[in-house]
């Protein structure tokens, strides 16, 4: 009887961290506003360009968005409904890049 408890607990468990689970549009949401934290936005042209270079992968309690370059940084993080951009120099480099397209 213990062992069926334990089992149930655990797929109740996994089954509320399955749908805490942040998505996609919210690991971009989180991304965006750490991008426009210096003041200006992001023209929806760039933030396609910007998303070509990013991947998101969901491990059904937890999720992650990673750049797609070689070494395959993480850029965010989430889990339990929050997301956390963990990675600052990705989004240092990636806002110097977006205002170099910006001068052109």
């Amino acid at each position: 009887m213990i062992t069926r408890i334990v089992i149930v607990a655990l797929i109740a468990g996994l089954g509320y961290l399955n749908y805490t689970n942040p998505s996609e549009a919210e690991h971009k949401q989180a991304i965006l506003a750490e991008l426009e934290q210096g003041g200006w936005l992001v023209p929806e042209q760039m933030q396609e360009a910007l998303w070509r270079k990013v991947d998101y992968s969901n491990f059904m309690v937890c999720s992650f968005v990673k750049a797609t370059n070689i070494d395959s940084n993480v850029i965010s993080t989430g889990y339990l409904e929050k997301v956390k951009v963990v990675n600052q120099e990705w989004v240092e480099s990636a806002t110097k890049d977006l205002q170099k397209r910006m001068a052109y």
